[in-house]
């Protein structure tokens, strides 16, 4: 691997790549949100209905207790929650809870409207998967050439970026069933850390997917497990302190999907994704470099 010196601020602070960057976030963001804003606005609105047949469940039930000896109950000291109980009114059983018809028909509209705007998602998901890794390499490819003195042009790196987004994709299946394999092996001890599993699957997934771009881009080789583990074994606190910063940054993606903020979604999205290209691109190319300068290190100390 060719010696680079990454300057990690000096490149963030490039005029150059501070317009690749918010180019890629106009392209990866702005320009579909309006594909996606109606998905997002119904899967905020099922979340809200959910959440409110669990309330009016408990309060149906309390009541249901409570009636059957108001006397006994209220002078051991048992209240029910009387926002979500409407006396009188007709109730269904939706699974093991039992809600308000209304509401329940509610549910249903509302998850029809969401089965109907699904297609228009998994296509946004598909088109951000392509373009996030496109707009990687190229971010890569212009740091490379930043750090060698030798800035390149945008429109070359976006080329760059462009051409390889199939390899890209084959390495990140590739690497995706490996780990896949991996984290089967490891699902017996990752379920006994309850809560905290889906965070350490995310410390061990998280930065194999970001080192593809520029694992790829210095060997140009599609199958890249080796690559990857060899930064593992090698450079381990930088794997994972990558991977924290990936895990932080895609759960609060994640929260801003729940919450349906209306045209703040896009906001929220374009502010997110500001930090995580960057760390996705920049912060894989210095973890995956630093591994190679340790190598070296080492190689020097033996001779």
């Amino acid at each position: 691997m060719e010696t680079v010196s990454l300057d990690v601020s000096a490149t963030l602070r490039n005029r150059k790549f501070f317009a690749l960057l918010l180019l890629a976030l106009l392209v990866t963001y702005a320009l579909p949100f309006p594909l996606i804003n109606g998905p997002l606005q119904t899967y905020s609105r099922l979340r809200e209905i959910t959440e409110r047949m669990t309330k009016e469940n408990d309060a149906i039930v309390c009541h249901r207790v409570l009636d059957t000896n108001p006397d006994f109950f209220e002078s051991h000291g048992m209240k029910c929650d009387d926002e979500y109980y409407r006396p009188n009114e007709s109730t269904v059983t939706a699974g093991d809870l039992i809600v308000y018809e209304d509401t329940y028909n509610e549910y249903l509209r509302t998850r029809e409207d969401l089965k109907r705007g699904l297609p228009a998602f998994i296509l946004f998901a598909i088109f951000v998967f392509l373009v996030t890794l496109g707009f990687g390499y190229s971010m890569v490819d212009f740091a490379v050439g930043l750090s060698a003195g030798t800035e390149r042009r945008l429109r070359d790196s976006l080329t760059s970026g462009l051409r390889a987004i199939p390899a890209l994709a084959a390495s990140e299946i590739l690497v995706f069933v490996v780990l896949l394999l991996v984290l089967i092996l490891l699902a017996i001890p990752m379920v006994l850390l309850g809560p905290f599993s889906n965070v350490l699957a995310g410390l061990v997934v998280s930065p194999a997917f970001a080192l593809v771009v520029p694992a790829y881009y210095f060997t140009k080789n599609i199958s890249l497990i080796g690559e990857i583990w060899r930064v593992v074994k090698r450079n381990t606190g930088g794997y994972f302190a990558l991977g924290a910063g990936l895990v932080l940054v895609d759960g609060l993606m994640v929260l801003q999907y729940n919450l349906g903020l209306g045209i703040w979604t896009l906001l929220i999205m374009v502010m997110i994704g500001a930090v995580r290209y960057p760390l996705n691109s920049l912060g894989a190319l210095k973890v995956y470099l630093d591994t190679g300068r340790e190598e070296e290190t080492s190689n020097g100390e033996k001779e």
